[in-house]
């Protein structure tokens, strides 16, 4: 259904004649005026060169610590385990609090890179990224970094306890920060190497859907047959692994005839390499629209930049209450039965829990375990035809995890008909099983 929008009327306000005052300037006066003038551009000229030169930069440093008052466990060694998530998801906590109530606005994201074990306690090394002045140096924000770490040592109670005479701060470069944030997935960053925040994903939805910018969705996929273009969407989890829908390779399923693009347009692509192997899912039944999950293996690996990253899979304990915020994206029609659009979009909906999703009025008991239905019961936001297999995300702590794979829905947006997703949670060790991710 199409929405016209409705133009609001200004109200009219009653007309008033102001009476025209007699001019009255002399030389002097207007000589005076014109000092003034030139006065206040030169001040203004002034501020705008100050700013300019002082424009802020991003500053990049990567922090090495022992916390000695919790102890390693194996799993802190997998960077998908809860245990590393969640500890890790504490120490930024911990780090955005000494650094924004002393930073002075400065400090803009921490990410934990790796935890490894020490004899008395655990090693912890992370990327810290702070906004100065492009005119301060670089050794002049380190010590100042280090000042305030250690005055919060000495005057606040911390959840962990850090050892003063092992810290390190140590300068890097965007790339450098680049490539250790890469061993984390579910990142993203702007083309100027600054964290995108949950918040800019904002609701700016036409028809369920909106144009994403570069970098909003990096892990994005469109899998295209040769010759015949778009048919799926996918998301990258690794450098070589795709994971999409089983119901996308119905008609074809030999991996030479299928290439990935990678970027915010169809044409031109970002990036395009060819699919070396497809697994679909033993068990998936096209009429109930079961198991429907496939992977893709790229025929050469991608490299991990701002514009392709690897989303987060989720741990398979993983539960979003109904109402949790997600967003779908895709390069699907905006309207039923409607052409692939060539730029990306996206929408964001709600989880709908499968007791609702399941009764009469709705799909009436179709939904299984294995899936998950996201979108309104009024419609009007949904995925449409062309965006099967793309993601279904959530943001946890600006760290994306993948909960959803579109499969199915009946028509588009219709009301008490949302969108059913396959429930990646469910396939957490089918995934690995395949992959070893």
């Amino acid at each position: 259904m199409m929405y016209t929008p409705v133009e609001l009327s200004e109200a009219e306000y009653p007309r008033v004649d102001y009476q025209r005052r007699q001019q009255f300037w002399d030389p002097i006066r207007l000589a005076l005026f014109t000092l003034a003038i030139v006065a206040v551009i030169g001040i203004a000229i002034g501020i705008v060169t100050h700013f300019v030169v002082e424009d802020d930069k991003s500053f990049y440093y990567l922090a090495s610590f022992k916390v000695t008052n919790i102890r390693y466990k194996e799993n802190y060694g997998m960077k998908s385990s809860r245990e590393f998530i969640e500890k890790s998801h504490q120490i930024e906590r911990m780090m955005s609090r000494i650094f924004r109530r002393s930073g002075g606005g400065r400090f803009i994201k921490s990410h934990v890179i790796k935890l490894s074990p020490n004899e008395d306690g655990v090693n912890i090394f992370m990327v810290l990224m702070f906004r100065y002045p492009s005119t301060d140096s670089v050794e002049r924000i380190k010590k100042r970094i280090e000042r305030i770490l250690y005055q919060s040592l000495k005057i606040r109670p911390l959840p962990l306890t850090i050892s003063k005479p092992s810290f390190r701060l140590t300068p890097i470069d965007s790339r450098k920060m680049r490539n250790l944030l890469n061993s984390r997935c579910g990142i993203r960053m702007t083309p100027s190497n600054m964290p995108l925040p949950a918040s800019s994903s904002t609701e700016r939805i036409v028809q369920g859907r909106e144009t994403a910018t570069d970098g909003e969705w990096p892990w994005q996929a469109s899998l295209q047959l040769i010759g015949s273009g778009h048919q799926c969407g996918a998301s990258l989890i690794s450098n070589t692994w795709l994971l999409t829908a089983a119901h996308c390779f119905r008609k074809n399923k030999d991996p030479s005839q299928w290439i990935a693009t990678f970027g915010t347009t169809i044409t031109p692509p970002a990036v395009k390499r060819r699919v070396g192997k497809i697994i679909v899912h033993e068990n998936y039944h096209r009429d109930t629209n079961d198991n429907d999950i496939a992977l893709a293996q790229l025929a050469t690996r991608v490299e991990f930049s701002n514009v392709v990253q690897r989303v987060c899979l989720p741990d398979s304990s993983i539960k979003l209450p109904p109402k949790t915020s997600v967003f779908v994206t895709g390069f699907g029609s905006i309207v039923d039965d409607g052409p692939t659009q060539n730029t990306l979009r996206q929408a964001r909906i709600e989880t709908i829990g499968t007791d609702v999703c399941n009764r009469t009025d709705v799909y009436d008991g179709l939904i299984t375990p294995g899936m998950l239905c996201a979108g309104f019961m009024e419609g009007k936001v949904d995925a449409c035809k062309g965006d099967s297999g793309g993601p279904l995300v959530y943001d946890n702590h600006d760290i994306w995890y993948i909960v959803g794979i579109v499969s199915w829905g009946q028509s588009c947006a219709l009301p008490k008909r949302p969108g059913v997703y396959t429930r990646v949670s469910k396939y957490r060790k089918w995934i690995a099983s395949k992959t070893g991710i």
